[in-house]
């Protein structure tokens, strides 16, 4: 497949499904008369806020993890394709989980679907990631050590997704402050994603 029409479309997977993180603000459909009846209305979305600046970090680090990947990779086949719809379809279904755990940040349902759904990503960036190596699909400039680091880094987010979900069944809280945590885990570069970084001609 054409690498750049690949790219193109998982772009907009990624760009439209922040958009939709917005549409987790919803206001009681009541007629604000005043400052003092709709100032406490806004002030109680804190937790939707809260949910909305963990999804933007999530799926703004998948997208800049996706790009740093795929600069890498010579070449696409057809279950890289499959792997990657996999992957879009668990983003686009972000935005739901989260104006669930906007709306019910304490309770362990909200916070059990919305580990469901990171983990959920997370599986399938790994295996897509597996599928890229095992197929020998990234150009020959690229080290072995920065696939290895590239392996252990998505591996280690995979795992942690999945205990922070598993918490979730139990202390709600605990696991809105893992999903906190994975998220700034990967504010540091890694494997690729340093690989990028630290290139002349990045950006």
């Amino acid at each position: 497949m054409n690498k750049t029409r690949f790219e193109a479309f998982s772009d907009g997977v990624f760009a439209f499904s922040a958009t939709l993180l917005v549409l987790g603000f919803v206001l009681p459909q009541l007629h604000y008369t005043s400052d003092r009846l709709l100032a406490p209305a806004l002030l109680r979305l804190w937790p939707n806020l809260i949910a909305y600046t963990l999804s933007f970090s999530v799926i703004g680090i998948m997208w800049q993890n996706h790009h740093a990947l795929f600069r890498l990779v010579a070449r696409i086949d057809r279950t890289t394709v499959f792997l990657n719809l996999l992957l879009l379809a668990g983003t686009a279904f972000i935005p739901f989980a989260t104006s669930v755990l906007g709306a019910n940040p304490t309770l362990k349902s909200s916070t059990f679907l919305y580990g469901l759904a990171l983990s959920t990503t997370g599986t399938c960036y790994n295996l897509m990631l597996n599928r890229l190596v095992s197929a020998r699909a990234f150009a020959p400039s690229v080290s072995q050590q920065t696939i290895r680091s590239t392996v252990t880094a998505y591996r280690v987010g995979w795992v942690t997704y999945v205990a922070a979900t598993v918490v979730a069944l139990f202390f709600p809280i605990a696991a809105f402050a893992m999903y906190l945590a994975i998220a700034a885990y990967y504010l540091v570069p890694r494997g690729v994603d340093a690989d990028i970084d630290a290139s002349p001609d990045s950006g």
